[in-house]
């Protein structure tokens, strides 16, 4: 390999390497403007999933009812499949109910809806 080929190589490396970290910093400015929306709607989802796989679907009504707009908002950015996809994936990182048994289960869903987080959103 010449000289020449080997700098251009480089050159080709360091330009993609600037592009994708010229991605990665895009990328984090736009999640950090919406992670205080994001983390809003994933709360409400929180409790509204909690509270459907209980069975109470009013509750889980009334807890999404309370994000309407701000769901709405991170929808148009994001799309509603992107968005539905990552609450779920929040959801199972933050309630890992495949770990455990039904018996388990039912009390870390019951101890999180009766929440005062997840209660406020109920009303």
């Amino acid at each position: 390999m010449s000289t020449t080929q080997i700098a251009l190589d480089m050159n080709i490396y360091k330009i993609r390497s600037i592009g994708l970290l010229a991605v990665l910093a895009i990328s984090t400015l736009v999640l950090t403007g919406c992670s205080s929306a994001e983390d809003k709607v994933y709360k409400a989802f929180r409790c509204a999933k909690v509270a459907s796989l209980l069975g109470k679907d009013a509750a889980a009504k009334r807890a999404m009812a309370t994000v309407t707009i701000e769901m709405e908002k991170l929808s148009t950015s994001t799309g509603p499949t992107y968005l539905g996809i990552r609450m779920n994936e929040r959801f199972q990182d933050d309630v890992p109910l495949y770990r455990y048994g039904p018996r388990a289960q039912a009390e870390i869903l019951t101890k999180a809806f009766e929440s005062s987080e997840c209660q406020k959103y109920y009303k």
